[in-house]
């Protein structure tokens, strides 16, 4: 067969740092956002963030109501004692230096890693910036790898990198692959140990020997002996490290309010600095005397417009995310209605975005309607099946769950399985397990715990 020689033009995108710039600008929070923009003008002459005399930093005083999400995963599978948040005395040496963070702990490791290629420590550091403060993975990699340009095997390829980072499990995308990517580092590695997270999980969380035993086939003393494997292990990659999770106030990113039957949005970007070019430094711009500056002011003016440009974008993004939940819970800030079924991912194929995009704008985001501040996440609900063929919000299955405990005899309270069957005659669908999960996010004790003689 002939050599040849063939020109090809292809067209290629590559995972800049301007994109990762704004995917975090995304991502952050206003009080965040705020804090971002001062330390990256220390760091260019040519941007100038201040705020005005009409912007505060400070939200008006109102009620925040959090919704704190676990994961399925850890609520069905409670094998680990959940930490209890103690008060503490405030140290204000806290204010001039904090300690090391999950993400920074992670990004150093990758600069450390002898012969990795640009292109993959970006694509690394990209990924690291994905994972959510447990330290998971939540996003498809099919997802980020079309969000980014990249192909599958090259976001794999760097998942596995951060993988094998201090501390093992972080990157992981369930709690089972948290647990094997532990294990493997250990010299309990064993067919047993294997089985018992693959398959096992529910039964341990319940400390069902003679289930689990059954279950591998193998002697209650081997299961025994697992157990205590798996309970060393740790479920929460980020645990131990510093995070910024309390703030001592939330800003909201919007304020609803309701007029005439209609709902109105109201943005909060005023209460971020303004964020300007310096006109001295432009100025300077093909000066002859200022031969030398040159290439040092062209770099840092990129980096202001890049940075201008993204902050817009995340505004942009987040205005339309907002308003497209408006007007699919309409019913509910107008009247009090339940809440829809409303997933991600049809918010996402409703504003033509990526499902992973969507799910940066929404993180750790808040709005305020009636004088109270909800988290964003709280409007989005899983769809559930009814009797009647119709579909209603997991939101509308916890208030009923509400209702129907509400409503129990204090001395004969419901179990899960009754509740499951009581919300079957009201139409609505539920496994025990998840009834179970539902009535633990409602912060709704077991039976025998609520039970009052």
């Amino acid at each position: 067969m002939p050599l040849e020689q063939r020109l090809e033009q292809s067209q290629k995108l590559i995972l800049s740092q301007t994109m990762r710039q704004a995917l975090l600008l995304l991502q952050l929070p206003l009080q965040d956002l705020d804090k971002y923009l001062q330390e990256a003008s220390l760091s260019n002459p040519v941007l100038e963030v201040e705020h005005s005399s009409d912007t505060c930093p400070y939200p008006d005083s109102a009620t925040v109501e959090r919704d704190v999400e676990t994961p399925p995963e850890y609520q069905e599978h409670s094998i680990w004692d959940k930490a209890k948040s103690a008060d503490k005395t405030v140290d204000f040496t806290d204010f001039f230096s904090s300690p090391q963070t999950f993400s920074e702990h992670l990004t150093e490791q990758l600069g450390q890693i002898k012969d990795l290629d640009p292109y993959t420590l970006a694509r690394c550091r990209y990924l690291v910036d994905c994972l959510n403060p447990m330290g998971y993975l939540e996003f498809s990699l099919v997802d980020l790898a079309k969000e980014t340009g990249q192909s599958l095997p090259a976001m794999e390829q760097a998942l596995t990198i951060v993988q094998s980072l201090d501390p093992i499990g972080s990157g992981a995308r369930t709690l089972s692959e948290c647990l094997l990517l532990q294990l493997a580092n250990t010299a309990d590695f064993t067919e047993v140990n294997i089985r018992l997270i693959q398959t096992g999980l529910p039964l341990v969380a319940k400390n069902d020997l003679a289930g689990l035993a059954k279950l591998l086939g193998v002697k209650p003393a081997e299961v025994r002996l697992g157990m205590q494997v798996i309970r060393r292990l740790n479920p929460i990659p980020s645990r131990g490290f510093y995070a910024v999770v309390d703030s001592s106030y939330i800003q909201p990113e919007a304020t609803i309010r309701c007029e005439d039957g209609q709902v109105f949005v109201d943005m909060n970007d005023h209460v971020l600095p303004q964020v300007t070019l310096n006109p001295e430094y432009c100025a300077l711009l093909g000066k002859a005397d200022c031969r030398n500056a040159q290439p040092y002011l062209r770099e840092k003016l990129a980096e202001a417009k890049n940075l201008m440009a993204s902050l817009q974008n995340r505004s942009d993004t987040i205005s339309r995310l907002i308003s497209t939940v408006i007007v699919m819970q309409k019913a509910y800030f107008l009247n009090g209605a339940p809440l829809k079924p409303m997933t991600m991912k049809q918010v996402a194929d409703a504003l033509g975005l990526n499902h992973s995009t969507v799910s940066r704008a929404v993180k750790d985001k808040f709005i305020q309607f009636h004088g109270a501040v909800f988290p964003l996440r709280r409007f989005f609900t899983a769809a559930l099946q009814a009797t009647d063929g119709t579909v209603t919000s997991a939101a509308a299955a916890k208030e009923q769950i509400r209702h129907f405990v509400a409503a129990e005899n204090p001395g004969k309270p419901l179990s899960d399985e009754v509740l499951g069957e009581a919300l079957a005659g009201v139409g609505i669908i539920l496994s025990r397990r998840t009834v179970a999960k539902y009535r633990t996010e409602l912060g709704i004790p077991v039976a025998s715990s609520r039970k009052h003689k």
